[in-house]
């Protein structure tokens, strides 16, 4: 197993990619508002790093969940499907371990905790950043929603494209998503009186 052949195959699950970063994207959205708000509602000063640790700590969660729910998963399935092919193949149980067939699928398995927990990271990092370079926390919020709304219509853009449907009513639907989490985000965060 090779960097370059894990790049490759990286690349080529691009759609686990979307969706972890959609994962990671929107739990950063709704922590990082959430927390913003409690904090304006309150009256008191809002530390920008502090809504940003919180956020990124809700991102880190949502990277580490879909790392091993994806490795937890891929296990079952990958073991169960060896499993069968034993039965098939009318051998006993275990006796294609540590052969090519096992090897394949234990890299099946680590790519795809690969993919779907470093995509979820990416995704809620990239849009944590301002809350760490901005002292004002306006100012952060205001370019942490412009950078998830961004962030949100491209990767839903990419999703239309590859499931052969509309890339702006993929984008929009997946937008829509992010609204409601503003919304949600804004009521709970004590926003609304």
């Amino acid at each position: 197993m090779t960097l370059k052949k894990i790049i490759h195959d990286y690349i080529e699950m691009s759609r686990y990619v979307a969706l972890g970063s959609l994962d990671g994207i929107l739990t950063v959205l709704s922590i990082s508002l959430t927390a913003a708000i409690m904090g304006m509602a309150s009256g008191g000063h809002v530390n920008p790093s502090t809504v940003g640790l919180t956020g990124l700590s809700g991102g880190i969660a949502i990277a580490l969940s879909n790392g091993f729910g994806s490795y937890v998963g891929e296990r079952a399935e990958e073991g169960k499907t060896i499993r069968e092919l034993e039965d098939k193949m009318m051998l006993e149980e275990r006796q294609l371990d540590d052969t090519i067939i096992q090897q394949e699928a234990r890299y099946r398995i680590f790519m795809s905790m690969l993919t779907h927990g470093s995509a979820s990271f990416m995704g809620s990092f990239i849009p944590s950043i301002p809350f760490f370079v901005c002292g004002d926390i306006y100012t952060a919020v205001t370019i942490n929603l412009i950078l998830c709304f961004v962030m949100l219509a491209i990767l839903g853009a990419y999703l239309g494209k590859i499931s052969k449907e509309s890339m702006s009513k993929t984008a929009l639907q997946i937008i829509c998503v992010g609204v409601l989490i503003v919304i949600i985000s804004y009521l709970m965060g004590g926003g609304h009186g």
